[in-house]
C-alpha cells in the first residue's frame, strides 16, 4: 500500500458542488453538470499560452454551435458540446504532454464513459464528427488567438478554416453560454 498524497483522499477531487469524484472508479453519480460546466469555463485552452483567457467551455460552445449551423442532431450536437467534458475532472492537458502519457487516454475514456451515462451521450457514435469539429476549431484557435507565425501545426493543412468571432469570454459568461446550450441540447440543469 502506498502513502497517500498530502491533501488527497483516495483518488478522489472534491468538486464545487461538495461532491467527491473518484478518478480512478469514477460513478455517474460522482458529479453534477455543474460541476463540468463551472470548470470548464475555469480552464484556458493551451495551457493558459494563448494571448487572454479563453475557456475550454467557450471553445465547446463554439464547437456544437458550429455542429448546428451544419444541422447536424440535437444527440450529434450534445456530443459535440460534451466532448471535453473529462477535463472538469483531469484539466486541458496540452496535447504533447497527453500523447507523452499513454494512461492519461484510459482515465479519459472512463470518465468520458460516466459522462455519456449521466447525460445520455454517445460519444462513439459521434466520434468522427467530433474530431473533425475539434481539429478545425483548434486550427481556428491558433489563428485567432495567438500571433501569427511561420510554424505549420500538424493537421493544419487538412482541414476547412472555420471563420470564427472568439470572445474570450469571462468565467461567467462561459459557464452561462455553456448551461445555456446545454439546456437547449435536453439537460436538466
Amino acid at each position: 500500500m502506498t502513502n497517500p498524497a498530502f491533501g488527497c483522499v483516495d483518488n478522489t477531487i472534491r468538486l464545487r458542488s461538495g461532491k467527491y469524484f473518484n478518478l480512478a472508479d469514477p460513478k455517474p453519480d460522482q458529479f453534477e453538470f455543474s460541476d463540468i460546466a463551472g470548470a470548464l469555463a475555469n480552464i484556458c485552452r493551451f495551457g493558459g499560452h494563448c494571448d487572454g483567457f479563453y475557456s475550454v467551455a467557450e471553445h465547446c460552445c463554439h464547437c456544437e454551435r458550429v455542429a448546428e449551423i451544419e444541422g447536424h442532431p440535437q444527440a450529434a450536437r450534445l456530443a459535440v458540446l460534451l466532448h471535453d467534458a473529462t477535463e472538469a475532472f483531469v484539466g486541458d492537458c496540452v496535447k504533447p504532454l497527453k500523447v507523452m502519457l499513454p494512461d492519461y487516454s484510459a482515465i479519459e475514456k472512463r470518465i468520458e464513459a460516466v459522462v455519456a451515462e449521466r447525460f445520455g451521450v454517445d460519444f462513439e457514435k459521434y466520434k468522427t464528427l467530433v474530431s473533425k469539429l475539434d481539429h478545425e476549431m483548434l486550427i481556428a484557435e491558433r489563428r485567432g488567438l495567438f500571433t501569427p507565425d511561420k510554424v505549420t501545426w500538424c493537421g493544419e493543412d487538412q482541414v476547412r478554416i472555420l471563420n470564427i468571432h472568439f470572445y474570450k469570454w469571462s468565467p461567467d459568461r462561459a459557464e452561462t453560454h455553456f448551461v445555456v446550450q446545454a439546456e437547449r441540447l435536453g439537460i436538466a440543469v
